[in-house]
Parts: C-alpha cells; sequence; structure tokens
C-alpha cells in the first residue's frame, strides 16, 4: 500500500478521538465538571485509539487486527468483573421476576446531604432475608405488621433506625402497642413489584396489618404505555408489569440485550446512567405530556393492583396507606384515597400535607434530591402517622 492511502487510513483509524472528545465537550461536560469516570473513559479510548493507529502506520492491519482481538478479550473480561467488584456496593441487584431486589444482609455506611446542604451520616442495614430491610422473628407471638413501599421505604437516605417506620414503632411502645416489623421495598418499586414480592411472603408471614406506602408516581409506573415516555429507561426495560391478571415484561430483541448488558457490563451501566442523567436534564422524567387516557389507565391498573393486594391479605387485616409528600403530582392524590377507601382501607392523608408544608414554610426536611426525606423528616413524618395509626387503633378497639 502506498504512503498516500497509508496516511488517509491513519487518519480514518484516528477520527474518533476527534469525535469523542467533541460529543465529550458538547454532550457530557455541560457544567465544566466531567466525572471521574468519564475523565478516565476518554483518556483511555483516546490512548488506544492512538496507539492502535501508529501500530498501523508503521505495520500493518494483521498486527492491528491480532492486538484488537487481544484486547477486545482484556476489556471484556475487566468489564465484566469489574461489575461484579463495583456491584458488591449496590444495595440491589438483578432479579428475574422482580427486575432488581434489595440485597440480603447489606451493611453500608453513606454520607449523604439534606436539600439544604447539610450532611448526615446513613448506616443503611438489610435483613437476612431477600427484598426485606426489615424482618421479625417468625416464631414471635406479637402481631405482625408489614409495610411495603419504594425508595421512600427502602432507599438508603436515613438510618434504619431513624426511619419512619422506626419512629412509628417507638410512639407505638410508649402506648403499649408492640408489633413484629417486616420491612419489604426497593427504590423504584411500583405496586406490580410490591405485590408479586408480598404474595412469595404472604403466608409465611400472615400480617395482621399492612402500612403500604405509596407514591402518586406509581400510577406511572403501574403503566407500560407511560414507562415507555419515561426518561428512566432503565425501569422501563426491567420491571415487571401486570395487566388484566397477568405478568409480563418488554420483549423485544432489544430489550433482552439491554437487560443482559445491564446485568453483566459495568461500562455499559455508567454510559447509561449518563444518558438517562441527559435526558431527564432535558425533559426531565417523563419525554413528553402524558396522554390523559394512559393516566386514565393508569389509575385503573392500580385499582387493579390494589384489589388484589386486599384480596391476598383478606378482609380481616387492617389495611393502612400513606402517600410521598410530593406537590406536583398531587392531583392524583385523591386517586389514592378513593382506591384505598374501597378496599375499606385508612388512606393516611395528613402526613404527607404536612410535610409538603414544611418544606414549603422553609424546613429542611428532604434529602438533597427534593423528594426523598432526611433524618429530621422521617421524624417528622413518623410522629405524623404514628398518631393517627393511634387514633385508629382507639375507634377499632385494637388489641
Amino acid at each position: 500500500m502506498n504512503s498516500g492511502k497509508k496516511k488517509i487510513i491513519f487518519v480514518l483509524l484516528i477520527s474518533p478521538s476527534f469525535f469523542l472528545n467533541y460529543a465529550t465537550l458538547l454532550l457530557l461536560d455541560h457544567n465544566n465538571n466531567l466525572s471521574f469516570f468519564s475523565t478516565i473513559f476518554i483518556f483511555s479510548f483516546n490512548f488506544i485509539n492512538i496507539f492502535f493507529s501508529i501500530i498501523y502506520y508503521k505495520y500493518n492491519f494483521k498486527i492491528v487486527f491480532s492486538l484488537l482481538l487481544y484486547c477486545s478479550a482484556l476489556f471484556l473480561i475487566f468489564d465484566f468483573a469489574l461489575e461484579k467488584v463495583i456491584n458488591k456496593k449496590s444495595i440491589v441487584k438483578e432479579n428475574k421476576d422482580l427486575g432488581w431486589v434489595l440485597k440480603p444482609n447489606k451493611n453500608i455506611n453513606f454520607t449523604q446531604e439534606t436539600f439544604k446542604g447539610k450532611k448526615y451520616k446513613v448506616s443503611f442495614k438489610t435483613s437476612a432475608v431477600e427484598g426485606f430491610r426489615e424482618y421479625a422473628d417468625l416464631n414471635s407471638k406479637n402481631k405482625k405488621i408489614l409495610i411495603i413501599g419504594d425508595s421512600y421505604t427502602g432507599g438508603p437516605f436515613a438510618s434504619d433506625e431513624e426511619m419512619y417506620y422506626s419512629i412509628i414503632r417507638n410512639i407505638l411502645k410508649k402506648n403499649n402497642i408492640t408489633f413484629d416489623w417486616f420491612v419489604l421495598a426497593a427504590g423504584g418499586y411500583g405496586t406490580a413489584q410490591q405485590f408479586i414480592l408480598l404474595k412469595k411472603h404472604h403466608e409465611i408471614i400472615k400480617p395482621d396489618i399492612i402500612l403500604h406506602q405509596f407514591c402518586v408516581n406509581d400510577f406511572f409506573d403501574n403503566s407500560v404505555k407511560i414507562s415507555q415516555l419515561s426518561t428512566a429507561h432503565d425501569q422501563y426495560f426491567r420491571r415487571p408489569y401486570i395487566k388484566d391478571g397477568k405478568i409480563f415484561k418488554v420483549e423485544n430483541n432489544f430489550s433482552k440485550i439491554y437487560r443482559f448488558l445491564y446485568k453483566y457490563s459495568f461500562i455499559f451501566k455508567k454510559f447509561d446512567q449518563i444518558y438517562n442523567y441527559k435526558q431527564f436534564r432535558n425533559y426531565g422524567r417523563f419525554k413528553k405530556i402524558i396522554p390523559k387516557e394512559f393516566i386514565e389507565e393508569s389509575i385503573k391498573n392500580t385499582e387493579n393492583l390494589i384489589f388484589e393486594i386486599r384480596k391476598l391479605v383478606g378482609p380481616n387485616t387492617l389495611y393502612f396507606s400513606i402517600n410521598c409528600a410530593d406537590k406536583k403530582n398531587n392531583y392524583l392524590s385523591p386517586e389514592w384515597e378513593k382506591i384505598i377507601n374501597k378496599i375499606n382501607g385508612y388512606p393516611l392523608v395528613n402526613p404527607s400535607n404536612q410535610i409538603v408544608k414544611l418544606k414549603e414554610d422553609g424546613l429542611d426536611v428532604n434529602h438533597e434530591d427534593g423528594g426523598h426525606l432526611n433524618i429530621y423528616g422521617n421524624k417528622i413524618y413518623g410522629e405524623l402517622i404514628a398518631n393517627e395509626m393511634l387514633n385508629i387503633f382507639k375507634n377499632e378497639k385494637y388489641q
């Protein structure tokens, strides 16, 4: 091959580095602050690309091809091994039926930050039973209370003893009401995931009380059509949905490949998270306005799921439900309240409303993300819930 053609091919081989650097400055470096991962990846790519281009220029394609195969094999081994190492620090793991589930026997310390920038420590623990943050002794003679929830309950935003349910437990104990507590939750869970996991454990636990922690975004999570519009596409492809009594996932070639790579590839997951964040920054939670008929369908799906939960736990189980403090989607809270009333449950409306009011009054009740509760928020939320539960216990003459 003459030197002219070789130079042209050399330029073509090295051009991906120029495109990557341009794309980095345009898309990723939106705030002049690249993440450590992005910096290392881009530097590594440039180094490898330039290295192979020089090898080609000095030698030939056969050597480049052999080296490329060797390096690709090393990269895949490194990538899949790194995911296993990094994933050890994660509080959730992939699950075929649920999409993801809380890991058992985790004990991790986090440094978190309040909405107003105050740092605080979190000691996050899970039980020995997969999917449960707390799992009491099944042989105890005490009555059992089972909480089902999402990140508001299962996320690492407050230590276990500072979570709202621990505040409730302490207040009830002071009033001579003692339960054994079971806490089933994970970040991002919709009602379908909660129902599937509850169905697996209900006959073992046989709870006397259900405390269903609901968030109005659960309406959206219970609709495959709305989830498809979400910028949280990792949840859309991985979560199960239930419609007309049938459990299903999004099943096409892309979703299968996506789930495989998300489970095993560290590099893929990191870039997916960067893309996720970019979409959220551009569009918010959804890429376009949700059609009214989609919302109506999601309300119906949610009602059916909660009716199934009530059917599973039986009519004699006291059913409480609490709502997240979510002012943005508060227009859907009345729908949640109606559904809980229909199943002869107790929708505890005041706690979430009070948290919204306190936030508007300037109190620092939220985690830095503005949605979840910090330690102080959990304390107030738990106290408000406990007081309402105590009043209902008195009216019910609950023993």
